[in-house]
């Protein structure tokens, strides 16, 4: 029976690491952020449809809203890391995605670009690998700390990613800024707070102690003050862009 809980617990924790529900808020630090990303991308990942390309997909945790989606690639670059922990169908050299010209109806990518040493060279191979038409869903952080070192190369802002795309051959779509109220700075407070507190390399006891006592009441109350706080579209999160290969 105990061990039937903490079954039960640690999928609910899992899920809500990308899914967040309301009471998700208990259980993840980084709650306002992902939630907001998740219903962005739960409006946009159903318009992919065909061959679906889920560049640095990891473990594939959105691979279930692709539903317009006849086949679905996870790609990741290789490495024995990878290999051992993430969920790919292929692994690349870096450099040069192991598909087709013209073979692939939709491209999602969320939270990778910025940890690619060669951003310019990767879009290209979207706009090669896509068929005329193709759509990509895109998005990456703007105001984040750094993560995942030594691979963590650039942040991106509104312009300077629109620019990227029109460059290679992309036409915007549409864009949105996420989290561009009160929610941001408390986001990147909490992620800061997270750091000091090592959270990440505690006991899950400490974990869910600390999250549910300390971080959800933050989080909950920027998302009060969100709802009268102005907004300011200078300060945000995260970029989202659906894009059309011209």
């Amino acid at each position: 029976m105990l061990q039937s809980s903490k079954q039960r617990l640690c999928y609910f924790i899992e899920k809500n690491q990308f899914f967040p529900s309301v009471a998700g808020v208990l259980v993840n630090p980084f709650w306002l952020c992902r939630r907001e990303l998740y219903r962005k991308l739960l409006r946009y990942a159903p318009r992919l449809s065909g061959h679906v390309l889920d560049f640095g997909c990891g473990t594939g945790p959105y691979r279930t809203l692709l539903t317009g989606a006849t086949t679905y690639i996870g790609l990741e670059y290789d490495s024995p890391e990878n290999r051992a922990y993430k969920k790919a169908n292929i692994f690349y050299d870096g450099q040069t995605i192991p598909l087709e010209t013209a073979s692939i109806d939709g491209v999602l990518s969320t939270q990778t670009l910025e940890h690619v040493s060669n951003p310019e060279r990767i879009v290209t191979e979207w706009a090669r690998v896509l068929r005329p038409s193709g759509l990509l869903l895109l998005t990456v952080p703007f105001m984040w700390p750094e993560h995942e070192m030594p691979y963590d190369f650039q942040r991106y802002t509104t312009n300077g990613l629109r620019h990227l795309l029109k460059e290679k051959g992309f036409e915007i779509l549409t864009q949105e800024r996420l989290l561009c109220d009160c929610r941001a700075p408390a986001q990147i407070f909490l992620a800061w707070l997270y750091d000091i507190l090592r959270l990440g390399s505690r006991s899950l006891a400490a974990r869910l102690i600390l999250t549910a006592f300390l971080f959800a009441p933050i989080s909950l109350l920027a998302t009060a003050l969100s709802i009268v706080a102005p907004t300011n579209l200078n300060t945000y999160a995260d970029n989202i862009i659906f894009a059309r290969k011209n």
